[in-house]
């Protein structure tokens, strides 16, 4: 069957082309769902970094909006797996799907309790905060154990050759650093070393300081983490099924003439240790020593009455000889000034 090659965009410098072909690929609609669900879901991230507190001090509504949009994005990713999983009949990719959409959709219910909560229209009581802390490690462990899958399928996919980008653990760090975010905050509530200062400011108490300390950085780094992932996601699915025919064998042979390169660098730069330390000289062969065919023999014997007083250099390595020197003692390489 004749195959028709496309090109199509540039990746970090890698040309990439598509080979369009009725075997196992993915769907143009199928990829665009999978990429775009990840890039906004990177945007939505980079906004709730930066922009996050500003938009929570204005507003918490505008605030838990902005957490409904970043899960109604992760169904629109579940969405994109599932029609994946027609595609390939890949289980992962089903499970994966699952596992997205019940950790997109069962956080929906807390940001609705916290919204129902600031509006003062139910009150707060312990049963809630409960109920919202459950449903987020129910989230996150869906999460964390959809992109433990996704690696796995990523993997195969580059076993395959049919993506140059292996799984990362970008996603399943991130998601367990959030986890383990959350649990800490579960066992020491942040309301109760929390406290209002001489100067009307919130403050930690003293020996929750350390706690809060590294509870901040563990968040912090699981939202970098998350982050990261979702871009590493995206690029993956952005090349799957585009490398042009013949790409690993490309890439193989540039590593082994790059490795070969290297060798000979490496024997070059040896020699030239050895060379200036003195120790890959060929040490002087005696006459008698010498085999047949390493002697070279000279027609003419020019007497040395006729070199008498000027200087005397070997014909092989150029090295001044002694008037009396009947070899070299740098090469080995015999006098012909002198009669043997």
């Amino acid at each position: 069957m004749s195959e028709e090659i496309k090109p199509q965009f540039m990746d970090d410098d890698i040309a990439v082309a598509e080979v369009v072909d009725s075997g196992n690929k993915i769907s143009h609609r199928t990829r665009k769902i999978i990429t775009w669900s990840a890039l906004i879901v990177v945007f939505v991230k980079v906004i709730e970094m930066f922009i996050g507190p500003f938009i929570q001090s204005v507003s918490l509504f505008l605030s838990i909006s902005l957490f409904i949009v970043g899960d109604l994005v992760l169904i629109g990713l579940a969405t994109g797996f599932y029609l994946f999983y027609k595609e390939e009949k890949n289980s992962y990719l089903l499970y994966s799907s699952i596992l997205v959409l019940i950790g997109g959709i069962i956080n929906i219910p807390s940001y609705i309790i916290i919204g129902l909560k600031e509006a003062q229209i139910i009150l707060t009581s312990e049963t809630d905060t409960l109920v919202i802390n459950i449903l987020s490690i129910i989230s996150l462990v869906s999460l964390l154990a959809a992109f433990v899958l996704m690696k796995q399928t990523l993997d195969g996919f580059r076993k395959e050759k049919r993506n140059i980008l292996k799984g990362q653990v970008s996603l399943p760090l991130g998601y367990l650093l959030k986890l383990v975010y959350v649990v800490m905050y579960m066992i020491i509530p942040l309301k109760d070393i929390q406290y209002i200062d001489s100067e009307g400011n919130l403050a930690i108490l003293e020996e929750f300081r350390t706690f809060n300390n590294v509870a901040y950085y563990i968040g912090l780094a699981a939202v970098v983490m998350v982050l990261w992932g979702f871009w590493y996601l995206r690029r993956a699915y952005s090349i799957l099924d585009k490398l042009p025919e013949g790409f690993f064998e490309k890439q193989e042979a540039r590593q082994a003439a790059i490795t070969q390169q290297r060798a000979q660098r490496s024997q070059k730069s040896q020699r030239t240790a050895q060379s200036k330390l003195g120790l890959g000289r060929q040490r002087p062969i005696p006459p008698s020593q010498r085999k047949e065919d390493e002697i070279d023999y000279k027609t003419t014997i020019i007497p040395p009455e006729e070199f008498k007083g000027k200087k005397m250099f070997c014909v092989k390595c150029g090295l001044e000889l002694e008037h009396d020197a009947i070899f070299c003692s740098n090469c080995g390489e015999t006098n012909p000034y002198i009669n043997r």
